[in-house]
């Protein structure tokens, strides 16, 4: 189980974006993560693993792509997950959180930010320039029924407050409704929800009228 409060959130939505545009299968990076947390305690190990398939990949895999895959795998993780290989807990908890992302991302391509950390902007940029040369296109609101994880930004006994991905909280903003909701979430923590429905205000902010989602 992801440990909520060890995420970096927006380390793990870079992570995501990047391998999104480098087009990174997630089952792959999936079983990067599965060696991860069969090395408790060693942040190392992910880096180590990530070097020993790319230099010996024809070992381990068959296809030139699937090598690809880990090579850039390998070159976003370093990019956005080295400093924090001191820290196990929080590098597990924002890897996994981010391959969550990635596959929300893939299912709804235009949810994917095009942001980067300082230091990073041209980094991030080049890596999607690779795939598409095309303007990126503007965010969507999520449509009925579609399944993300929003991050918390408020939270009373009876109403939750989501950020829809892609959206600043003024030009949309996600609403779970129910009773008690301050006793199991908190702000900054994540939660899995459902689109119900959605209606705009005046000013023209989107208000997404959300429901939380059944564990996949």
């Amino acid at each position: 189980m992801i440990e909520q409060n060890e995420i970096d959130f927006a380390r793990a939505e870079l992570l995501a974006a990047d391998l999104a545009g480098s087009q990174v299968d997630a089952n792959e990076a999936q079983k990067a993560l599965a060696y991860l947390r069969s090395k408790r305690g060693d942040g190392k190990a992910l880096f180590t693993y990530l070097q020993a398939v790319v230099s010996n990949g024809q070992v381990v895999v068959r296809s030139r792509r699937t090598i690809d895959y880990y090579r850039n795998l390998q070159s976003a993780c370093e990019r956005h997950l080295r400093s924090l290989q001191g820290d196990y807990e929080q590098l597990l908890a924002t890897y996994a959180w981010s391959l969550q992302i990635l596959r929300y991302y893939r299912a709804v391509p235009d949810a994917a930010p095009r942001r980067s950390v300082a230091g990073n902007d041209r980094i991030v940029e080049e890596s999607v320039s690779q795939v598409n040369t095309a303007p990126p296109p503007a965010p969507e609101i999520p449509k009925i029924g579609d399944v993300f994880p929003g991050k918390i930004l408020g939270v009373d006994d009876t109403a939750m407050l989501i950020e829809i991905p892609g959206f600043a909280d003024d030009k949309a903003l996600g609403v779970v409704e129910g009773e008690g909701l301050d006793k199991r979430y908190k702000v900054g923590n994540a939660a899995r929800v459902e689109v119900a429905g959605t209606r705009t205000q005046k000013s023209g902010r989107v208000i997404v009228s959300l429901k939380l989602a059944r564990k996949a």
